[in-house]
């Protein structure tokens, strides 16, 4: 049973977030089979081991028997690592799996390392490439240690031991696979690279960095942006989001002579950079600059006045915000505030607040795996059933249900 107060739906929010903040691992429910196959995982699988269902009963049946405790290591001859949690049936029938993982930091003799040792064809090289730039390089030491202090803080007498299993080793001994099949993960991962390109762009075009940014985290993992062991490949990488920034404001009412100014200045800092961990910063800074120009460029029609309270709005929705409070930051006359402000957009300031807070709301509904719960506070709304009822009002449906739809 769980410890303190936590219901178990509390504390699988806290543990999947921990894991993705801290060490940027994802969680899947292997029991609920829908969420496990929509994931890059299993369609990786599929290529490798085209008649393996690591879904089956008796693979799952495996996990359960194997070993003592609530841990099983999972190393495949693939090289990466997974870990799955079983989580003790008088709590919830859930088994997690986490992972995959990378022990080893990527390059080209790791690629051709895999490929000899388990026959896989030439041609499916970028592919195995594509797919391990996606995956975190961490030390399996680290995850076990975080996940034991994370169960062991809530769950009653927790079985720290743990079972070693060489899941797939076998398998792939018994059948030399010929003609495997890419097309599935390529056509998923390409989905998904193409939409965290367009909301990137959608974002910068209106000035909004801080959804902009959760995508371009998204798009980071998934491209292995960082895994290159060369600074000069990186740059590349950097030259290459500079294009597409600037491609997508040139398409904007901005003048094009205000884009590239900025597009050949942040092409000189990239070319003038020699440190790695700054060349790990740059793209949230390229990513910002943009969206500054955007964003000064679509409040340039407001007064002063106006431009500071929605940038106010825009940098302090986690905290309590009203029209006297943002008056008085401003140092206005709240009447003087609110009538300017509804003059100038249309709206009321209290209208535009919910509006930002339910963007923001969506952006996390669809980046991250935030419970309801912590979105709402986030975007600070301290009442669930406010944040829900305001949601359905500005988009038509619940946040459950927006989110369903969105992963569906």
């Amino acid at each position: 049973m769980l410890k303190i107060t936590f219901n178990y739906n509390e504390f699988y929010n806290l543990m999947i977030s921990i894991l993705n903040s801290s060490l940027n691992l994802s969680t899947m429910k292997l029991n609920e089979s829908d969420q496990f196959n929509n994931h890059s995982y299993p369609k990786f699988r599929k290529i490798i081991w085209p008649d393996s269902n690591f879904l089956d009963g008796e693979d799952l049946n495996t996990l359960y028997r194997s070993g003592d405790g609530n841990l099983k290591v999972i190393k495949s001859s693939m090289k990466f690592v997974s870990i799955v949690v079983v989580i003790p049936e008088e709590i919830s029938d859930d088994v997690l799996l986490i992972g995959p993982f990378l022990e080893t930091q990527l390059n080209e003799n790791f690629i051709e390392s895999v490929m000899k040792e388990n026959h896989i064809e030439e041609n499916l090289r970028d592919t195995i490439f594509t797919y391990y730039k996606s995956l975190p390089v961490i030390n399996s030491v680290t995850v076990i240690s975080t996940l034991n202090s994370i169960l062991s803080a809530f769950i009653k007498d927790y079985n720290t031991h743990i079972a070693h299993i060489n899941f797939d080793e076998k398998k792939i001994k018994k059948i030399d696979y010929v003609n495997r099949d890419d097309s599935e993960f390529n056509s998923e991962y390409y989905k998904k690279y193409r939409e965290y390109l367009s909301h990137i762009s959608s974002c910068v075009v209106l000035g909004k960095f801080y959804e902009a940014k959760e995508y371009l985290k998204l798009y980071i993992q998934l491209t292995g942006f960082f895994k290159e062991q060369s600074i000069d490949q990186i740059k590349h990488n950097l030259y290459m989001l500079n294009s597409r920034l600037e491609s997508s404001l040139l398409k904007s009412s901005i003048p094009g002579s205000h884009v590239y100014l900025l597009y050949k200045k942040i092409e000189v800092q990239i070319k003038n950079e020699v440190s790695l961990s700054s060349l790990e910063k740059l793209p949230y800074k390229i990513l910002k600059n943009y969206c500054l120009l955007s964003s000064n460029f679509n409040l340039q029609n407001y007064s002063l006045t106006v431009r500071n309270a929605i940038e106010y709005i825009n940098l302090n929705l986690n905290i309590e915000l009203s029209l006297s409070s943002i008056s008085e930051v401003l140092d206005k006359n709240p009447s003087f505030l609110s009538n300017q402000f509804k003059r100038e957009t249309g709206k009321t300031i209290t209208k535009h607040i919910q509006e930002t807070r339910i963007e923001k709301a969506i952006t996390l509904l669809t980046t991250t795996d935030l419970s309801i719960q912590e979105i709402s506070e986030s975007v600070g709304i301290n009442d669930l059933s406010w944040f829900s009822k305001l949601f359905k009002k500005i988009v038509g449906v619940s946040p459950t249900q927006y989110r369903a739809t969105k992963f569906s």
